[in-house]
C-alpha cells in the first residue's frame, strides 16, 4: 500500500503540474448515468468512458473485445462471450442451477441485462465503466460497479450508417441504422446488426470447425415524442436472437475438441424502456421511468468433453439449463433545477426466474429433470444532496435504503422465504483547481443480497456421507454481503488538451464476503455461495492521453490491484486467508498509439496486457500472463472508412474462465487445470459509411 501511495503522489504531482493559466471548460466527455449528465473529469469518482472512436479504435464487435481497455475491469465466460464481470476484484464468474445476485450489473438504455450479457456494440453512442460501489444510483446490482452502454436515441436530423466486417474464421458482421424526424414531434432510429463466425474450436471427433460458433441478430427502435415543450418521452425497445454453440472445453487443453455432443448458449430476449422527462415544476425536472425485459436462455455443454467409447473408464452425459427470466422496474426521481443540487426519488423492481435443468442423476443412474422457481421484489428510496462549502469546494452525500423479498421454491420440494433491508450511500468532498483540474475524496458503500443455495440443499442426501449432508445443510442460505470502498482522486487536463489525465486510489474493505465454493466428488459436482469473514482490496486506476504533435497521439490505462481473502476454508478443509480474491490480477495496463500518417491514413497500435490471476476462490488454478498486440490501419474518405485491422497480432493464449478437476479417464482422471481460451489471432477488413 505504501508503494501504490507513493506512485499516485507522483503521478498526482504530473496531473496537476501543468493546472495553471486560464480556465476555459475543455473537458467534453459527459457521463449520462448518473442523475445527471456531467462532465466527465467533474465527477467525484472513478469511471472510464469509451465512445464510439474508442470502438472503432480495438475494433471491437463485442463488449469482450473493449474490457481490456479498461483498468481494473476483467471478465470471465464459461459460455459463448463473456457475460460475468469483475471490478477491482469483485464479480461473479459463472451461473448454473442457482440464480445468482451480481456484483456489478449491465445496463443498456436503461434495461437491466445484468447476467445475460451484451450481444454487439453497434450503434453505440458510449459505454461507461463505474467503478466502486454505486448503490446511491443504481442500487443492489452495483456493490462493485456498474456498466451502462447508452445507444443512439432517436434524432430529428436525418442521419444513418452502414457497416460490414468480413474477418478470418468464417466470420461476418453487417450492421445498418437510420433515423430521422417523422413529424416535427416525433422522431425515431432503427439499428439492426448481424454477427456471425465458425468460432475458434476444432472438433476432431465431429470432424467440424464450427461447435463453438457465433449466430446473433440484435435490433433496436427507439422514438422520440415532444408531447409538449416541457414533457420529453422517450420509448427504446430491443430484441435479440443468439444461436450460439458451446463446446469450449478441451481434454487436451488446447483448441481442439473431442465432443460428440457438442452444447448450445442461444438466447431469445425482448426488452423495452419508456422514459418521460418533465420540467414544468421549474424548481425541478421530474424523470420517470419504466422498463421490462424477457429472455429465454437454452445454455448446455458435453459434460464429459469426449464421445462415448473414449476409453473403457469413460462416461457420456450433458447438462441444460433453460431459463425463463423476466424483469421489470419502475422508478421515479425529482433531480433540482436550481443551483442547489438535489436528488429524492423511489424505485421498485420485480424479477422472475424458471429453471429446467436437464442433466445425469448419477445417483439413479438415469436422465433427470430439476425445475426451481425464484422471484425477487426490490423497493427503495434513494436522495442525494451537493452543498457547495465555497465556490470551489462540494460536499455531495448520497444514501440508498432498499428492501428485498425473496421467495424460492424447487422440485426437490424445498422452499424459502428471505425479507431483509439492505443500506447504501455515499460522501464525497471535490475541489475544482480549475475548469481542468479537480480533487475529490469519496467514502462510499455498496451492498448485494443474500439467498438460497438450492443446489447444495438439492443434493445434500444424495451424496452417500452424512457428514457431507450437514455440511451442504449448513450452507443452506448465505448472508448478504456489503462493501466499504474509500478513494482519493486527480482529474486534469492542460490548456491546450493535449494532455489529459485521471488518477484514482482505492481501498475497499468487504464484510460477509460471498464466494463460489464446491464440492467434488469423482464426476459430482456441486455449486453453493459460502460467506468468507471479509475481503480487502486496493489499487490504483490511471488514464491518461497525451498529444505530442497534431499527428501523433499516445494513451494509456494502468490498473494495479492487490486483493486478499480472509477467513474462509474449503469444503476439504484448506485456509484460503491470505490468498488473492479470484479473477483478480495484480495489474493490467493498455500502451497505445495513433499516428496520422497522411491526409486520409491513419495507423493505431495497441499492447494489452494482464497480471496471472487465480480462476476460483476454492482452487488455486491461475491464467498466465495476457500479452495483446492490436494493430488497425485506417483510410478516411469524406463519409467512408475503410479499416485493416488485427487483434491479438501475435496469437497469444489466454485464459478467460479456468476449472481445476480430473475429468480425462485416458489419464486415470488426473487433476488439471482445464481453460476456456480467449480468441486466437483475429484479422479482418471493415468499411463504414454515415450519411
Amino acid at each position: 500500500m505504501r508503494r501504490l501511495s507513493r506512485l499516485f503522489i507522483a503521478l498526482s504531482a504530473v496531473s496537476c503540474a501543468f493546472v495553471q493559466a486560464d480556465d476555459s471548460v475543455v473537458e467534453t466527455i459527459e457521463v449520462k448515468g448518473d442523475f445527471r449528465s456531467q462532465q466527465l473529469n467533474k465527477i467525484p469518482g472513478s469511471i472510464a468512458v469509451f465512445t464510439d472512436a474508442d470502438m472503432q479504435r480495438q475494433n471491437a464487435q463485442h463488449l469482450d473485445d473493449l474490457l481490456q481497455q479498461a483498468a481494473n475491469l476483467n471478465f470471465s465466460a464459461g459460455a459463448s462471450r463473456g457475460r460475468f464481470l469483475q471490478v477491482r476484484g469483485v464479480g461473479e464468474r459463472s451461473e448454473f442451477v442457482d440464480s445468482i445476485n451480481p456484483s456489478v450489473g449491465v445496463l443498456i438504455d436503461g434495461i437491466d441485462y445484468s447476467i445475460l450479457g451484451v450481444s454487439s456494440l453497434f450503434d453505440l453512442e458510449q459505454v461507461e465503466v463505474f467503478r466502486g460501489p454505486e448503490a446511491t444510483r443504481f442500487g443492489a446490482n452495483a456493490m462493485a460497479g456498474m456498466l451502462n452502454l447508452q445507444s443512439r436515441r432517436a434524432d430529428f436530423d436525418p442521419s444513418g450508417e452502414l457497416a460490414a466486417t468480413f474477418a478470418n474464421y468464417d466470420s461476418l458482421q453487417l450492421s445498418a441504422a437510420y433515423g430521422q424526424g417523422l413529424t416535427d414531434k416525433l422522431a425515431f432510429r432503427l439499428a439492426v446488426d448481424h454477427q456471425q463466425s465458425d468460432g475458434f474450436i476444432d472438433n476432431n471427433y465431429l470432424q467440424r470447425d464450427d461447435t463453438n460458433n457465433i449466430d446473433e441478430t440484435t435490433a433496436k427502435l427507439a422514438l422520440r415524442y415532444l408531447a409538449t415543450e416541457q414533457l420529453t418521452l422517450d420509448w427504446v425497445t430491443h430484441w435479440r436472437d443468439l444461436d450460439n454453440g458451446y463446446d469450449a472445453f478441451s481434454l487436451d487443453r488446447n483448441r481442439t475438441t473431442l465432443s460428440d455432443q457438442p452444447g448450445q448458449d442461444q438466447q431469445r430476449s425482448q426488452g423495452s424502456m419508456l422514459s418521460a422527462d418533465y420540467s414544468g415544476f421549474g424548481f425541478a425536472r421530474l424523470f420517470s421511468q419504466l422498463s421490462y425485459l424477457n429472455a429465454d436462455t437454452d445454455y448446455g455443454f458435453d459434460e464429459d468433453w469426449s464421445y462415448d467409447g473414449i476409453h473403457p473408464d469413460g462416461y457420456s452425459t450433458t447438462d441444460r439449463y433453460l431459463r425463463d427470466r423476466s424483469h421489470w422496474s419502475a422508478e421515479q426521481r425529482l433531480v433540482s433545477s436550481t443551483d442547489r443540487h438535489w436528488v429524492a426519488g423511489w424505485y421498485h423492481s420485480q424479477q422472475k426466474t424458471d429453471l429446467e435443468r436437464q442433466y445425469w442423476d448419477w445417483d439413479a443412474w438415469a436422465p433427470a429433470q430439476f425445475f426451481s422457481h425464484f422471484e425477487r421484489k426490490n423497493s427503495a428510496l434513494f436522495g442525494e444532496l451537493s452543498l457547495a462549502l465555497a465556490s470551489d469546494l462540494e460536499l455531495t452525500l448520497g444514501g440508498r435504503a432498499e428492501r428485498y423479498q425473496d421467495q424460492y421454491s424447487d422440485s426437490k420440494g424445498i422452499t424459502r422465504q428471505d425479507d431483509d433491508w439492505m443500506f447504501g450511500g455515499k460522501a464525497s468532498l471535490s475541489y475544482q483547481l480549475s475548469d481542468r483540474a479537480s480533487l475529490y475524496g469519496l467514502v462510499s458503500q455498496g451492498y448485494k443480497a443474500g439467498g438460497v443455495n438450492g443446489e447444495a440443499l438439492g443434493k445434500a442426501d444424495a451424496t452417500g456421507s452424512a457428514a457431507l449432508a450437514d455440511y451442504l445443510r449448513e450452507r443452506a442460505s448465505f448472508a448478504p454481503e456489503t462493501l466499504l470502498n474509500t478513494e482519493f482522486g486527480v482529474k486534469a487536463s492542460n490548456a491546450e488538451q493535449t494532455l489529459v489525465s485521471r488518477v484514482a486510489l482505492f481501498a475497499m474493505w468487504r464484510d460477509d464476503m460471498q464466494v463460489n465454493s464446491w464440492v467434488t466428488r469423482d464426476q459430482m459436482f456441486i455449486g453453493f455461495i459460502d460467506n468468507a469473514a471479509s475481503g480487502r482490496n486496493y489499487g490504483l486506476e490511471l488514464e491518461s492521453r497525451y498529444q505530442f504533435r497534431p499527428d501523433w497521439t499516445l494513451y494509456g490505462t494502468l490498473g494495479l490491484l492487490r486483493s486478499e481473502i480472509r477467513g474462509f476454508i474449503t469444503e476439504e478443509g484448506v485456509d484460503k486467508t491470505g490468498r488473492d480474491q479470484a479473477h483478480a490480477p495484480d495489474y493490467q495496463y493498455q500502451l497505445g498509439s495513433e499516428w496520422l500518417l497522411a491526409e486520409r491514413w491513419s495507423l493505431n497500435l495497441a499492447l494489452q496486457s494482464k497480471a496471472a490471476f487465480y480462476y476460483s476462490d476454492s482452487h488455486d488454478a491461475k491464467s498466465d500472463q495476457m500479452h495483446l498486440v492490436n494493430l488497425r490501419l485506417q483510410y478516411q474518405l469524406d463519409q467512408w472508412q475503410f479499416a485493416l485491422w488485427s487483434r491479438n497480432a501475435l496469437n497469444e493464449d489466454y485464459g478467460v474462465r479456468g476449472f481445476y478437476f480430473g475429468n480425462d479417464p485416458r489419464d486415470g482422471y488426473a487433476e488439471h487445470t482445464y481453460e476456456q481460451l480467449g480468441e486466437p489471432r483475429r484479422l479482418g477488413v471493415s468499411a463504414r459509411y454515415q450519411f
